[in-house]
């Protein structure tokens, strides 16, 4: 009986070397993942980003592609993160390509492609690394899910409809208004 091939991990500089793209492309334990947003995605991701321009004046918010680096076998690309003036643990690196470390935010937006990465292997990691809060927003069954860091762990806060608002602590409290996220 033959053995299937040993899959051989990649790193973070088997990563770094590919040319740059504007599709995503994320490095999941040691795997390179390639993918292209269909269209309801980004257009839920641009109200989501106009919603909460209010943030940017207290901190620097980043779409895809822009790359967060957490190890030699993960480096993702998050459909939006929100990093406060205040985090001393999220630095844009010197080459200025990566932020390295956890944000005060990050936004998936699920796409029947990459909801099982989001729910796994990028929850592990935001997890493991800090991210203080996590928001899953689902453009199809429009709501969002919403994470927070409590002792070392992501715990789920709550599920809020479309007409459902929810207090962001990562965003100083503010009250956040989903309904006009799923309108596009």
């Amino acid at each position: 009986m033959l053995n299937a091939p040993e899959k051989v991990k990649s790193t973070f500089a088997d990563y770094d070397a590919m040319p740059e793209t504007n599709q995503i492309v994320e490095l999941m334990d040691g795997e390179i993942v390639v993918t292209s947003p269909l269209d309801v995605h980004q257009a839920v991701l641009l109200a989501v980003f106009v919603s909460l321009q209010f943030a940017a004046e207290w901190g620097k918010f980043r779409m895809a592609p822009s790359g967060l680096y957490f190890d030699e076998h993960n480096s993702f690309e998050p459909d939006l993160f929100w990093v406060s003036h205040s985090n001393t643990r999220c630095t844009l690196q010197d080459d200025g390509r990566y932020w390295q470390g956890a944000p005060d935010l990050v936004i998936e937006i699920l796409s029947p492609s990459t909801e099982a990465r989001d729910r796994d292997t990028k929850f592990r990691v935001y997890e493991r690394y800090g991210v203080s809060e996590y928001w899953l927003v689902n453009p199809t069954a429009q709501f969002v899910e919403v994470f927070r860091q409590d002792e070392g762990r992501l715990v789920k806060q709550g599920l809020y409809t479309a007409e459902q608002s929810f207090v962001s602590a990562a965003l100083g409290g503010a009250t956040i208004d989903p309904k006009n996220w799923f309108n596009q």
